[in-house]
């Protein structure tokens, strides 16, 4: 049986970041648990993984989604410079290497670009209107069959619209099964 599992969660916190929510020293333990879940509910090649591109939490998702072999969908809030910039890309001296790792999984996933905004929604959060098209594709791909969630999330509300909250709060009621990480947890 196929399986769909959406993902949402937070970005590494860049280095200016006030109150931290997901430093990278948590990186490794972060990555594990994902792996761990992913494991747990026997992903695998006939799954479809949907995530978002940012650092941190999706690509981690993204890239233990392909190492099961299963599919992986990645959308994408902007056009890829405008995304890199707003939640790829960090200051050379901190940077894990997320750009090139955001290349890697483009290329073995597939990607979902935005379309051309309409005059009716131009001015709709980019952010929120991505999670809009997750949600989506997720209950299209399920087929009126269970979605899992899993997500990366202190349990806050977050710097915007169209974050991780935004997504827990949209699919409460109709996952069947959801894993949370905190990664102000992690050690």
């Amino acid at each position: 049986m196929q399986r769909v599992i959406l993902f949402s969660g937070h970005m590494i916190d860049s280095p200016d970041r006030d109150t931290p929510r997901f430093p990278a020293s948590m990186e490794d333990a972060a990555s594990a648990r994902i792996a761990a879940i992913l494991e747990g509910w026997r992903v695998g090649k006939n799954d479809i993984c949907i995530c978002g591109g940012a650092r941190g939490g999706d690509i981690l998702f993204a890239e233990h989604g392909l190492d099961r072999g299963a599919q992986v969908w990645v959308f994408l809030p902007l056009e890829q410079e405008a995304f890199l910039d707003a939640s790829v890309r960090l200051p050379p001296a901190c940077d894990s290497g997320w750009e090139d790792r955001f290349a890697e999984i483009l290329g073995q996933s597939t990607a979902v670009w935005p379309e051309p905004d309409s005059a009716d929604d131009a001015s709709e959060n980019p952010f929120a209107k991505n999670n809009s098209r997750m949600i989506s594709a997720a209950k299209s791909c399920a087929d009126g069959g269970p979605i899992h969630l899993l997500l990366l999330w202190n349990g806050q509300g977050g710097d915007g619209g169209g974050g991780t909250a935004d997504v827990a709060h949209r699919v409460e009621g109709i996952a069947a099964k959801v894993a949370i990480i905190d990664p102000t947890e992690l050690h």
